[in-house]
């Protein structure tokens, strides 16, 4: 028997500072996504001295979807551009789709309605909405 590796389709960047009022509102909306495809979820901790990593640890090991995070905690704040960059290097999806700590998704959809877009319009680089 052969062991496969999923490649997901799309990697979600998810950065985060001092956001334990917000995270897991912003990580529940990122997992509860309807798709036709794998995704994972990169999130990057730029060393919160709150409550954030507690919270990101719990919903890994008990959502139903935790398994899709890979969190990582910065060891020192490197600043928003420097922990941003960092996730992006963490990715390996065709796509990338961003969602921060303090932020949140309403459309379980949103990501199968962009990919299928991206997937359907080759001439187009990215997507976006309000």
């Amino acid at each position: 028997m052969t062991n496969t590796v999923t490649i997901p389709i799309v990697s979600v960047i998810m950065i985060t500072y001092m956001h334990e009022n917000f995270i897991r509102q912003a990580i529940e909306s990122v997992l509860i996504q309807e798709t036709k495809f794998d995704f994972e979820l990169i999130i990057a901790d730029d060393c919160s001295p709150d409550k954030t990593p507690e919270i990101v640890n719990e919903i890994i090991s008990t959502h139903s979807k935790g398994y899709r995070i890979k969190y990582f905690r910065q060891k020192e704040n490197l600043g928003m551009n420097s922990n941003g960059i960092f996730a992006l290097s963490k990715c390996i999806g065709k796509y990338i789709a961003l969602c921060e700590g303090d932020d949140y998704w309403t459309d379980p959809y949103k990501l199968q309605k962009q990919v299928i877009f991206l997937e359907t319009n080759s001439h187009i680089a990215g997507c976006f909405h309000d």
